[in-house]
């Protein structure tokens, strides 16, 4: 496809680095690294969440201080390549509360490719609830 690249390894490795990121810096506060992680113009849709969207570093930084969510853990990427050149993830995620039973969801993540690497430009979370199957 015109104008498309295809993804290399050091690329994979590089956005499952910032995934992984993510939680190493909100987990733990490092807000002096939130550069590394979310592109300037960066949305998170909490809407499936019945939370407010944030936009930008800086707000994610004023929400989340004082957040009680100890350790969170992303695994199970899917990544997609668009014919932009963004990059689409889809990812499990774990969460730890101090208070509370641990949640589960799904971070659907639009990446984008930056001067800096790549950064999250979208992220959409959504809560699993308990399925059952015939």
């Amino acid at each position: 496809m015109p104008g498309r690249t295809v993804l290399t390894p050091e690329d994979h490795w590089a956005i499952r680095s910032l995934l992984a990121d993510y939680g190493h810096v909100v987990d733990d506060h490092d807000w002096d690294r939130a550069h590394e992680v979310f592109a300037e113009d960066f949305v998170f849709d909490r809407s499936a969440t019945g939370g407010r969207d944030l936009h930008g570093a800086d707000d994610v930084i004023a929400t989340f201080k004082g957040r009680n969510m100890y350790a969170h853990v992303t695994t199970n990427t899917t990544l997609d390549e668009q014919p932009d050149g963004t990059v689409r993830a889809h990812s499990k995620f774990i969460g730890f509360p101090n208070d509370g039973s641990p949640v589960t969801g799904d971070y659907h993540d639009e990446i984008v490719r930056t001067r800096a690497g790549w950064r999250l430009r979208r992220r959409r979370a959504e809560i699993r609830r308990r399925k059952f199957f015939d």
